[in-house]
């Protein structure tokens, strides 16, 4: 845990208000140990953010299928 705890997700969520902010990132300044947490949780939330949501309930995950040209109606009747 940081020095700064809850406050660092805070300030990496974008959840503090201004002075808070400001002091958040004067620690920052001079705290090596909360500047690689820091950026672990960035890099982390850009991870997270990278895989999209989650699939509706029942959704399948495959893609659709097409009906293959051998299978597909004629579009020219057959000679009689």
């Amino acid at each position: 845990m940081s020095c700064l705890g809850e406050r660092l997700t805070a300030l990496v969520d974008g959840e503090l208000g201004h002075d808070e902010r400001d002091r958040a990132h004067a620690h920052l300044a001079v705290c090596a140990r909360c500047r690689a947490e820091a950026a672990t949780l960035r890099s982390l939330k850009g991870r997270l953010a990278g895989l999209g949501s989650a699939p509706e309930p029942g959704a399948t995950t495959s893609p659709p299928t097409t009906s293959s040209p051998a299978s597909a109606p004629s579009a020219v009747p057959p000679p009689t």
